[in-house]
């Protein structure tokens, strides 16, 4: 059970044109949430955000581990990539 501090208690109407709520809608779908969820975790997040540095870094790895397992397992090296790749996306 959650506690008094974990409920959701608090509504917050918004307004916003619908291109943005198309835009919205759709980066939250893109996740698998909701648009409250997405909303909510975009806001208390944003400071979070991902640096192209950090993507470069990601990427790499994503690639040494494809490489490392293409001779014994291609079907994941393929998996790894494709994963990676819809990752990118989101960002």
């Amino acid at each position: 059970m959650k506690s008094e501090e974990e409920k959701k208690t608090r509504r917050v109407p918004t307004r916003m044109t619908q291109a943005q709520y198309k835009i919205i809608r759709q980066k939250a779908l893109d996740r698998n949430m909701s648009v409250s969820a997405f909303v909510v975790e975009a806001a208390v997040h944003d400071d979070k955000r991902i640096t192209p540095l950090q993507i470069m870094h990601l990427q790499n790895l994503i690639n040494k581990a494809a490489d490392a397992c293409e001779s014994e397992n291609p079907t994941l090296a393929l998996e790894l990539r494709r994963e990676g790749d819809a990752q990118w996306k989101i960002l």
